[in-house]
């Protein structure tokens, strides 16, 4: 154990956020009354009109009173959810992390190897080394990552399987990344690494760039290791296609990380905007894999925002094996869901700076974390027991036994669950507040954050459609590009027009426009200070988001001047105009309105805009830096210009596209929708297609 000053063994009030987010304090204490009484509680039983598609979900033959009586002797039921990994004969279909050290501080590593091991549970250790404490314990999976951190003999040969990292929900295509700040003495030691170093993982593996790289990978670590091999990836816009080639890989089984999943640090623009939910990829994936003929003994982990019994017997319903409980772990022992994590302040002290003057006591922390993990299994075996099962595996692909509300029939379909009541998907609120971070502006460091549970228009509100829209991001088919480390070109160019990024400057301050001139950025207005760089220059054809007649040149959709359609379908319905009549080339259009973030760009761009100007953002910037010298608001603008253009790289990157122009500009295939209406507006195909 590492000796602290406080030791933390008791939970303290779970935070509350201004806008909705899927861990609200009423799941988290659902959690923490199951980790205190190691029995199951009944959590949303009813379905609902919002949220996951879990949420609008209910067993067709499953009664609230039925389920109550078979909860209140949930302890004495004996029925068979065991499941074999390898060797190893688990007690429950349970999978929890994978959370490294160095994410995690230490003592909670220790905590979770011990619970899971005493529960008959497994969890992963992630890609921060193998903690020699962790190391004591069998039932731990080890993990072959991108940075190879803490890789040798001691670590591969440790638990009782390995798992191949390609992606994780949080930050699909992106590598994992543990601040400076974080990376103490010990650490250090256990990754091998230099103290105070940002562990920044690669994007892609340099030895994995397609399905048949990776066979080679599973069947060399199975012949050194001896133990199964289990392949790591989030759940992306193609997960069907990954499956296959992971299960043709001869890999033992699959981990699928869903969006919104929850992690130690990644780039917020990336948490809330690439790849698609865990009950949307599962029951693909499931379908594809026995059309494909090899879903007989390969195993199938699901995981992200996952926490209660009725989850568990949702997700292997729909096609899974076992389920990942990662944050839910986090909260049984004590988390608040502050997204501190990566500060290294962690409150709780499960993600904290080792030596900030906090730990977590072991033992209570280890015990909470086992009596959830009994409660959960408890409150599955009741599930099945009040549905006539007697085995786990009578459960797993019987999507029959579902039915969902509140769905569009489009998404229904894909899933393959039986529509009881149709509805739209997509949850909109164009009032919902967005908080804008600091970071934007106040240095060259796009906004980073710490865990899960927000997806736009799934777990919270969406502003608007393009809200709807996920990211694509590659995994294995194709290699993702680290926009650290590898050129990503976001220039545009377009007759005299040259420009460093895709990023409009409004012309709303003398700074604004010097900033955009030293950025290489255009500027919207009509009598800027630098004419090369003035969109009004080019005498543009400005109109409102509808029916656009206009041809060639600079268009400009501004929907500040209202208009009979969305910004997004405007943009979209223009570009496939202009494509079928051969005069694409000879226009530039240029999206302006309320717009916020990188994924805004990124998502206009795929839908067809050459230029975006994120109104909103340069606005949240102009009144907090009104009153500064010119020289300062110069230098906040020119922050922000960079960290939007460095969200766009980041999640140009996660979907292996190196250029603006040539690869992402109309490219409809690196969007997916949550919602069939939306898709059908804008052209887009559902997520899970």
């Amino acid at each position: 154990m590492i000796g602290r000053s406080v030791v933390v063994k008791s939970y303290i009030e779970v935070a509350r956020h201004v806008v909705p987010e899927f861990w609200e304090p009423s799941r988290v204490l659902a959690i923490r009354k199951m980790a205190q009484s190691s029995m199951p509680v009944i959590d949303r039983f009813e379905p609902e009109r919002y949220g996951r598609l879990l949420d609008r979900m209910a067993f067709k033959d499953l009664r609230r009173r039925d389920l109550e009586e078979a909860y209140a002797k949930a302890d004495k039921i004996d029925i068979d959810i065991g499941i074999k990994l390898g060797g190893a004969e688990l007690q429950m279909p349970i999978y929890v992390g994978d959370m490294s050290f160095g994410a995690l501080s230490g003592n909670p590593n220790i905590a979770i190897a011990k619970a899971v091991t005493e529960a008959g549970a497994v969890a992963g250790i992630g890609e921060g080394g193998l903690h020699p404490e962790v190391a004591k314990y069998r039932n731990i999976v080890v993990q072959w990552a991108s940075a190879r951190f803490g890789m040798d003999m001691n670590l591969l040969t440790a638990g009782i399987a390995v798992n191949i990292k390609i992606g994780q929900g949080a930050k699909p295509g992106i590598g994992g990344h543990l601040p400076g700040r974080k990376v103490v003495d010990i650490i250090a030691k256990l990754r091998k690494i230099p103290v105070g170093s940002e562990a920044i993982s690669p994007a892609p593996h340099h030895d994995i760039y397609s399905i048949e790289d990776l066979a080679q990978r599973v069947k060399a670590l199975r012949d050194l290791t001896k133990k199964p091999i289990l392949v790591k990836v989030a759940a992306v816009n193609k997960i069907h296609y990954v499956s296959v080639g992971v299960a043709r890989s001869t890999a033992n089984g699959i981990i699928i990380d869903g969006a919104g999943a929850g992690t130690g640090a990644t780039p917020i623009v990336a948490r809330d905007h690439l790849g698609i939910p865990i009950d949307i990829a599962v029951p693909v994936v499931d379908q594809w894999i026995r059309k494909d003929g090899t879903r007989d003994g390969f195993l199938m982990i699901a995981g992200g925002m996952l926490y209660s019994p009725l989850d568990v017997a949702k997700i292997i319903a729909l096609g899974a094996d076992m389920a990942n409980l990662g944050t839910a772990a986090l909260l049984a022992m004590g988390c608040i869901m502050c997204h501190a994590c990566h500060t290294g302040g962690c409150p709780t002290a499960l993600t904290n700076m080792i030596g900030s003057g906090k730990e977590l006591d072991i033992e209570w922390g280890s015990a909470l974390l086992r009596n959830y993990l009994l409660a959960v299994s408890r409150g599955l075996k009741a599930v099945l027991y009040a549905l006539g099962m007697s085995s786990i595996k009578e459960l797993v692909g019987r999507r029959d036994f579902l039915q969902i509300r509140h769905v569009d029939e489009e998404l229904a379909s894909v899933i393959g669950v039986e529509l009881a009541e149709p509805g739209e998907t997509a949850w909109l609120d164009k009032n919902r507040r967005v908080i804008f971070p600091r970071e934007y502006y106040e240095g060259v460091h796009i906004p980073i954050i710490g865990m899960g549970g927000v997806v736009p228009g799934y777990t919270t509100p969406a502003r608007r459609l393009l809200d709807v829209l996920r990211i694509e991001a590659v995994q294995v088919t194709r290699p993702s590009v680290d926009p650290y480390r590898e050129d990503v070109d976001v220039s545009v160019k377009f007759g005299r027009l040259v420009l460093d990024t895709p990023v409009v400057v409004p012309a709303i301050d003398e700074a604004a426009e010097d900033a955009a001139y030293i950025m290489g950025a255009a500027v919207l207005g009509d009598n800027c200070k630098y004419e090369e760089y003035c969109l009004g220059s080019f005498k543009p054809a400005i109109t409102p988001p509808g029916e656009i007649d206009i041809d060639s040149g600079v268009i400009i959709i501004d929907e500040r001047m209202g208009g009979e359609k969305p910004l997004e379908a405007a943009v979209a319905r223009l570009h496939r105009k202009l494509m079928e009549t051969g005069r694409r080339r000879e226009t530039l259009i240029v999206a302006v309105g309320d717009l916020y973030n990188g994924a805004d760009i990124y998502k206009l761009a795929a839908l067809g805009a050459d230029l975006v100007a994120p109104l909103s953002a340069f606005q949240q910037v102009v009144q907090r830096v009104k009153d500064l010298p010119k020289g300062e608001r110069r230098r906040r603008y020119e922050n922000l210009i960079a960290n939007l253009t460095a969200e766009l790289k980041v999640l140009m990157g996660a979907g292996g596209v190196t250029s603006y122009m040539h690869t992402l500009v109309g490219n409809l295939d690196l969007l997916r929708s949550l919602d069939g209406r939306v898709g059908e507006i804008l052209g887009v195909e559902i997520a899970g297609r």
